[in-house]
């Protein structure tokens, strides 16, 4: 079966579809690039269409500039106010690798964004467009967990360093792996604990760790990096750092005291990102309602 990615293209950022298009030239995928009308305020159902219609034949003439004629593409304009339903439906008939958009995001802690929705509710990986260009020795930065055995986390991991090596190996990145050891936050903000003292006593386990993982997925030449405290800001700090043009992490959509790396993390880390970034999410990962 061909496998297929949904790409969602604003009517005025068409970065997205050639983000797109240089990953399913390289992975040999189809394309199925989808543009909104949201608000449309008629009943009219022939102005309708024809609002469809036209905006219908931009989307397809963008993608013929971007995509050439060859490239397996399919285009459709979907009127609607409820986008994030549409999506999730979308992606629950047809398995896609992920969805590609544009970053769509508020500057609130208690974000209801579009973005912040999908990753909450998408049941595939989502990979976020930012406004800016691939470097043509691009850096990407995977974040793993490796503070629990649990299988479910595991998994993600897994997940997080497949996709790493793929795209490693595809668009030549320099591959960066970070580790964040978790230490409750009011245990760092009152300096009751010691962070060299607590690196000095996690750091041994967690390098063999990230080597065995290194190791299984041949991502030997990979830079690592072993930090400690909330994943949310240790992950743009060293994205930062290595002037990233991508970042990979797991989300299972879920919520609580036990959410560190995955869930609601990776939604509190897109806020301080500029980057693109990966949101990797299995099949059977639970969904927020």
């Amino acid at each position: 079966m061909t496998k297929s990615i949904l790409v969602v293209a604003d009517e005025n950022d068409n970065l997205p579809i050639k983000k797109a298009k240089s990953i399913a030239d390289s992975l040999d995928v189809t394309l199925d690039i989808v543009r909104f009308l949201s608000g449309l305020d008629t009943e009219d159902e022939s102005q309708r269409q024809q609002a469809v219609s036209e905006a219908k034949k931009t989307l397809i003439d963008d993608t013929s500039n971007i995509c050439g004629e060859h490239t397996q593409v399919t285009c459709d304009v979907i009127a609607t106010d409820d986008i994030a339903d549409w999506m999730v439906n979308a992606c629950q008939q047809k398995k896609y690798e992920f969805v590609v958009k544009a970053r769509h995001q508020t500057e609130s802690l208690f974000d209801t964004s579009l973005d912040s929705l999908l990753m909450q509710k998408l049941p595939c990986s989502i990979f976020i467009a930012s406004d800016r260009k691939w470097k043509s020795k691009p850096v990407i930065v995977a974040a793993v967990d490796l503070s629990t055995k649990a299988k479910l986390k595991k998994d993600y991991n897994n997940i997080v360093l497949k996709w790493t090596a793929l795209l490693s190996n595809v668009f030549n990145y320099e591959a960066h792996i970070i580790y964040s050891i978790p230490v409750a936050r009011p245990l760092l903000e009152f300096d009751v604990v010691d962070k060299q003292e607590v690196l000095v006593n996690k750091q041994p386990e967690a390098e063999q760790n990230l080597l065995s993982l290194t190791t299984k997925f041949n991502l030997g030449d990979a830079h690592t990096h072993i930090t400690i405290g909330p994943a949310e800001k240790n992950i743009p700090s060293i994205a930062n750092k290595v002037k990233a043009d991508l970042v990979i992490m797991g989300s299972v959509g879920q919520k609580g005291l036990k959410d560190f790396l995955f869930g609601k993390t990776a939604e509190n880390t897109l806020h301080h990102l500029r980057t693109d970034i990966l949101i990797c999410r299995g099949r059977r990962a639970k969904t927020r309602k």
